[in-house]
Order: C-alpha cells, then sequence, then structure tokens
C-alpha cells in the first residue's frame, strides 16, 4: 500500500523509500524557503543537486546545511547562477547546463515570486508572469535534452491559481488595473500548459512523467495531475521560446 502524506509529514518521510544515490536532480530558487529544503533532503538521500539561484552570495549562506548533508550522506550540491527575470541570465545558465552535458533525473521548477508591487522583467513582461512562468518556460525548453528518457519534470504552481485564469490579450496589465494576487494567479494558471504541453511534445517515456505538486512539499511531493490537452494558443510563451 502507497503512503498517505499529511500536513505533518516531513521530507524525510516522503524520501523514506527512494534511493536517490546517483540521480542528478536540478532545483530551481535554492536561496530560501522551499528551494532550500527540497535542495536539502534530496542531497541528503544521495542526489546530485544543481541549485539555480539569481543571488549566488545569498544562496551560499542558504545551502550550507545543503552541502553539509550531501557531503555526510554520499550526495553533493553545486550552484549556478539563473535570474528567471531575466531572459540573458536564463540562455546563459542553459548554455552552461548544454555545454556540460551531463543529464537530468528530474527537473524541480521550484523559483518564483508572489504578489509583487507592479513592475517589468528586463525583457518587460509584467514581474510575475514573467518570473514565475516565462523564465521556466525558456529553461525548461533549452534543456530538454538533458531530461532522461526516464526522467520527470516537477513544477510547483499552487493553489493561488484560483485566483485567475491567464489573460493572453493582456499578459503584462497594460489595460488591466494590476492586482498583486490577480498577476501571481496568471503566473501559477500558466505553469499549467507547460508541463501538459511537454506530454505531448517530448517523446516518450519522460513526456508523460511530467507533473504538478502543491506548492506544500509536506503534504503533495512529487504528485501529478490530470492529462488534459495542450493548450496550443499560449502565445506568450512561445514567443518567450523563440526569444530563448
Amino acid at each position: 500500500m502507497a503512503n498517505v502524506f499529511g500536513a505533518a509529514s516531513t521530507t524525510e518521510d516522503v524520501l523514506s523509500d527512494a534511493d536517490l544515490r546517483g540521480k542528478r536532480i536540478l532545483v530551481t530558487g535554492v536561496s530560501a524557503g522551499l528551494g532550500v529544503e527540497t535542495a536539502r533532503s534530496l542531497a541528503a538521500d544521495g542526489a546530485q543537486v544543481v541549485g539555480a539561484a539569481r543571488d549566488l552570495a545569498k544562496a551560499q549562506g542558504a545551502t550550507a546545511q545543503v552541502r553539509k548533508d550531501a557531503a555526510a550522506n554520499g550526495g553533493s550540491f553545486e550552484l549556478v547562477e539563473l535570474d528567471l527575470a531575466n531572459l540573458k541570465s536564463v540562455r546563459a545558465c542553459t548554455d552552461g547546463l548544454l555545454s556540460k552535458g551531463e543529464p537530468f533525473n528530474v527537473v524541480i521548477a521550484n523559483a518564483g515570486v508572489m504578489a509583487t508591487p507592479f513592475g517589468h522583467t528586463a525583457d518587460g513582461f509584467e514581474t510575475q508572469f514573467g518570473t514565475n512562468h516565462l523564465g521556466h518556460f525558456v529553461l525548461v525548453n533549452r534543456i530538454a535534452s538533458l531530461i532522461r528518457a526516464d526522467g520527470r519534470l516537477i513544477n510547483l504552481p499552487s493553489a493561488g491559481h484560483r485566483f485567475s485564469n491567464v489573460d493572453l490579450e493582456d499578459p503584462n496589465f497594460e489595460r488591466t488595473p494590476y492586482e498583486p494576487f490577480v498577476a501571481y494567479g496568471r503566473s501559477k494558471t500558466a505553469n499549467i500548459p507547460l508541463r501538459r504541453c511537454l506530454r505531448q511534445t517530448e517523446p516518450e517515456p519522460w513526456r508523460a512523467r511530467c507533473g504538478c505538486t502543491s506548492g506544500r512539499h509536506s503534504d503533495r511531493a512529487g504528485s501529478t495531475h490530470g492529462s488534459e490537452p495542450c493548450q496550443k494558443d499560449d502565445r506568450t510563451g512561445e514567443s518567450a521560446a523563440r526569444k530563448g
């Protein structure tokens, strides 16, 4: 019988039956919060974790325990620079990963911002949509060839997707009054078509293993949802991918 996890479950509970030795895993957003604990728990189980962060100095300090647990349990941890709000940075990060050519067993798209004041990314997109969706859209598409055939892509959307659907007619709030949580909802809703599209466009078997989790690692780690058709009208994402 499968383990059942709840709000009191720890990362150790979730990984108690896993053996991640030799598995290479990319985790974005490892300078704070869920990203740090995700990286720590995976490295402590023997995984080779690559952590991506915008501010490497901050991430270096935040991941001290990650490195200790990795060293004590046969895992490894390294940092790469990635600013999801700047597609030039995303391209530079993916170029570096592609040049190394080391495949990933798992990619965890964890990084994000929430309910920020109105602003724009370096490329002119509304901050939350550009960071939470478009940055990961370009990242994942550019490194798709590095994900192993039996690999897994895990997106971390949120129950906040219920705040709003994606508005492709006005993604940057040029005509709509800006509401921080509406913008957050748009970005989290947009995460879902990304993994659906990859299910259809990437070769079996790994495309079938693309999944979403709730933002709450403790009770939904690794869970997957649905198999609805790819949203072919994700024009904003396709435009960003062409820039990538």
